[in-house]
């Protein structure tokens, strides 16, 4: 008895397996026949990436998108957010990489002559 208990673990065991690889892309929302992968990486580490089609990320990432060309989103607090174009080839990784510009200060956005005149300015 403990043998046969065994063997149908086993078996749900595989069956399980067999789902999970035959429908990982499935089980994450599309799945595009000839898939392309996007390496998307950011400075700073930590930003958000959506992608045109819907996927999500957060940097350092590889998302797996159709190929063609895509929209991206990087988007991360205190930075201003970046829209990128690319060309995402089925035939090898597309990297994509994002420096990410803060956010001024208000002092920042203050007019010199004003900062002089405030006593702010060196």
């Amino acid at each position: 008895m403990a043998g046969g208990k065994g063997k149908k673990g086993l078996y749900g065991w595989l069956i399980l397996m067999s789902l999970v690889v035959l429908g990982g892309v499935a089980f994450s929302g599309t799945c595009w026949a000839g898939s392309a992968m996007l390496k998307v990486i950011s400075d700073p580490d930590g930003a958000k990436v959506t992608v045109d089609t819907g996927q999500e990320g957060v940097t350092p990432c590889t998302l797996e998108v159709p190929p063609g060309k895509r929209g991206l989103v990087i988007k991360a607090r205190g930075y201003i957010a970046k829209n990128v174009q690319v060309d995402a080839s089925s035939t090898e990784p597309t990297e994509v990489k994002v420096k990410l510009v803060p956010i001024p200060t208000t002092m920042e956005k203050v007019r010199p002559q004003y900062c002089e005149l405030l006593g702010l300015r060196d």
